[in-house]
């Protein structure tokens, strides 16, 4: 029970260090101990943040989920974390070439792990 709880706190904790760090329109905060200035930064900590996004939400759902989650799942769930926080990236830091290069191979990246995982779910069987 303590080692949940400790497992709580700590995925709170990063689902909201990540969308502050993605919903507001400067990156520098109290949780960054360093001062970002230039623009390829502030992308790439967006981009992190999202992942953190993911995975505090993901550690929450196994904490409180009784059911296995197939790994499909939980790369689609960490990978539409990561597109949320590019669009954010897009309206706050504008559009550069790499990030518009990143933003359409995650969204390939999802659009195939969508239709994989589809494909797989229909292929089970049910009767055993």
């Amino acid at each position: 029970m303590i080692l949940k709880g400790i497992i709580l706190i700590l995925s709170i904790f990063m689902l909201l260090l990540g969308l502050l760090n993605v919903l507001t329109p400067g990156v520098n905060n109290i949780f960054i101990p360093i001062e970002i200035n230039d623009l390829d930064t502030r992308i790439m900590v967006r981009s992190l943040s999202g992942i953190l996004i993911g995975i505090g939400y993901l550690s929450i759902r196994f904490i409180f989920s009784s059911s296995r989650v197939q790994i499909g799942n939980v790369l689609l769930s960490i990978t539409l974390c990561a597109l949320f926080s590019k669009i954010f990236s897009f309206i706050y830091d504008g559009f550069t070439t790499y990030s518009v290069t990143v933003f359409f191979f995650v969204v390939c990246y999802g659009i195939c792990l969508y239709y994989l995982q589809k494909k797989r779910k229909n292929q089970l069987d049910f009767n055993l």
